[in-house]
């Protein structure tokens, strides 16, 4: 019998989908949502720094 150590299966915090991607329409870069926001409520692309904001800067992938 296994405990919770030994469980060869572990679970996942969080699994990025490809709804979770952002694109950035200055320099095409393309990532993860969390990395584009600290506070969850503001959005920036971490590549450039140039383009901001969901729909105007960034879009969705």
């Amino acid at each position: 019998m296994l405990d919770a150590v030994d469980s060869p299966i572990m679970p996942q915090m969080h699994v990025s989908t490809r709804r979770d991607l952002l694109v950035c329409r200055k320099c095409d870069a393309e990532f993860p949502e969390g990395r584009a926001t600290k506070d969850g409520w503001t959005y920036e692309c971490p590549e450039c720094g140039e383009a901001s904001g969901l729909g105007e800067g960034l879009r969705r992938a």
